[in-house]
């Protein structure tokens, strides 16, 4: 029988495919990801743009051997298709069962693909035992799930009203928990999501619960009468399962986490103002490093987050307004003599005339991905102001700051290689800084990424170096150009001659390192005379010579330092 339908056929496909709510994956024969739908983004958490080009490796979770994978390549080769239940992991780190098809197409030129159709059945395996979400566990841990947790949550609040109990809701994350999954593997990752699990558990009562909420989160929901202090003991004991390293496959992992607290009824009236609360709470460790501790919700909290919220919302026209701009901070040889480069830093003033600090704005923008354009907009300005100095016969180099998102989340050789391109700057005279945080290789993927900056010609320096947590071994075997010393190794210089000690200590293994050295916080004459007057290689970056200059004055600082014509 043949259907006839009044619908274009290729719209058809199009509504189909963006409808369906299995997962879809269409990879040419290298395996390289063509094409996803919309199902695909919601189950794995990958955006179409993340996944196109990539192999479908990057769901891998490690769980099956290659024995398994081995046999469904042959039965793929051999019958054309295969089938079965297959443990995947999520972008944010999350292992699920799904029931996946694959089959192998063949194009009209004779091209091999193959379609990929899957379902995930972390949600259906509950179903299917008739508990619909109630005792649905998370699959790694053992531990139950964030629709338990929202059930349980709503169930406690009921019985707290009734009986005038107050409810604490705890929420943690593990503090960078990807770099032990970057550094171990996922495989020693999962363990130790098992084993805090099984610690935790050990930790809540009968009447309370404890629940993996994400791929590094962690949720209590702890009932207490008016009487008891229980809140405070679990946090505790939360605080007792990180107090020394957690030992997994011959490893010692150091985790910290940050955790947040709101209570029922004083910070709350529901289970979603808990949760939002208690999360605001947690960021505000979070931001501030506060590495182990805890944070009890207040209204402060809200209001910075209503704050955050707004400019948020105004950083995403800022660039469109105008309203970012540039100013250039001179690093000067010791001495005072010659001026060696500049170093771009963003400035932000509001159409109403407010200046936003850097240090509110940058993070926030890290936070919500606006750094990947605004870092684009920055180099290219730098460039672009560079191109003009050198046309009016200041050739100075460039040093411009790269954030880890712009790393992580952007091609960041292609947008160097474009700016450089599109502005005519010479490579040679533009260096990258990168925060010694930010050097954590994934599996090799920061060396090569340097290594195809440097072959463009572009310089590549360590930022705010001795404050991180860079791995010796990584310098090694990078040979950056240049290190700039973090402002706090100059703070103490006048007053505490072991500051100065520490200080020149530093430095000394610095210049051991890279060609150039930069120290950044100068900002008198008395800690230039500690640093030493004789270390003539020595880049100064402060007050003491300059602040930071609009354009426009960069010039004239130029020629004050030149000798004057005799």
């Amino acid at each position: 029988m043949t259907l006839n339908f009044s619908v274009d056929r290729d719209s058809l496909v199009e509504t189909v495919w963006d409808e369906i709510t299995e997962g879809v994956t269409l990879t040419d024969r290298s395996g390289t990801i063509l094409a996803v739908n919309r199902a695909f983004s919601a189950i794995t958490g990958y955006e179409a743009p993340e996944a196109v080009g990539r192999n479908p490796r990057i769901l891998k979770s490690q769980h099956h051997d290659d024995h398994f994978y081995r046999n469904m390549w042959r039965s793929i080769k051999d019958e054309g298709r295969w089938e079965g239940e297959i443990w995947n992991r999520r972008k944010d780190g999350e292992i699920y069962p799904e029931w996946l098809s694959i089959k192998r197409l063949s194009g009209s030129d004779g091209s091999i693909y193959y379609m990929a159709v899957f379902s995930d059945l972390s949600r259906m395996k509950s179903m299917k035992e008739g508990k619909s979400f109630h005792g649905a566990k998370d699959a790694l841990t053992g531990l139950p799930d964030r629709f338990v947790l929202m059930e349980r949550l709503s169930a406690s609040l009921a019985r707290g009203e009734r009986q005038g109990e107050s409810v604490g809701l705890i929420v943690l994350n593990l503090n960078r928990f990807k770099d032990v999954n970057d550094g171990f593997g996922y495989l020693v990752g999962d363990k130790v999501l098992r084993h805090i699990g099984d610690r935790f558990r050990s930790i809540v009562k009968d009447h309370e619960l404890v629940a993996r909420v994400g791929s590094d989160e962690f949720a209590f929901v702890i009932p207490q009468n008016g009487k008891s202090d229980r809140i405070r003991t679990v946090l505790r004991s939360i605080g007792e399962v990180f107090r020394s390293p957690i030992s997994i496959s011959d490893a010692e992992l150091n985790i910290s986490v940050s955790v947040g607290v709101s209570v029922f009824p004083d910070d709350a009236a529901n289970g979603d103002e808990m949760i939002r609360n208690a999360g605001l709470a947690m960021h505000r460790v979070k931001r501030e490093a506060l590495l182990g501790g805890f944070a009890l919700y207040n209204d402060e909290m809200d209001r910075d987050a209503r704050r955050r919220a707004a400019l948020e919302q105004e950083m995403r026209l800022a660039m469109d307004r105008g309203e970012f701009f540039l100013q250039y901070q001179p690093q000067v040889l010791m001495g005072g003599s010659e001026i060696v480069g500049v170093e771009a830093l963003v400035r932000w003033r509001k159409s109403d005339g407010e200046v936003v600090s850097p240090g509110e704005f940058i993070s926030l923008a890290e936070e919500t991905g606006i750094m990947i354009p605004l870092g684009r907009w920055i180099l290219e300005e730098a460039c672009r102001q560079g191109v003009l100095w050198e046309s009016a016969g200041f050739y100075l180099k460039m040093s411009v700051n790269v954030s880890p998102v712009q790393i992580y989340g952007d091609d960041l050789y292609e947008a160097v290689a474009s700016v450089l391109k599109e502005t005519g700057f010479p490579a040679e005279r533009l260096t990258l800084e990168i925060t010694e945080n930010t050097l954590k290789d994934n599996g090799g993927y920061l060396l090569d990424i340097f290594d195809r900056i440097k072959e463009l010609g572009v310089k590549v320096a360590i930022d705010d170096f001795g404050t991180g947590y860079a791995s010796f071994d990584f310098i090694r075997n990078f040979p950056f150009y240049g290190i700039k010393i973090d402002r706090s190794f100059v703070l103490d210089l006048e007053r505490s001659p072991r500051s100065a000690a520490v200080a020149n200590s530093v430095i000394a293994m610095a210049r051991n390192m890279a060609r150039a050295v930069v120290v950044e916080g100068v900002e008198t004459e008395s800690q230039l005379f500690h640093i030493g007057g004789d270390k003539t290689d020595l880049i100064i970056q402060g007050f003491v010579y300059s602040r930071p200059l609009n354009p426009e004055k960069l010039p004239d600082f130029v020629e004050s330092l030149r000798p004057p014509v005799s």
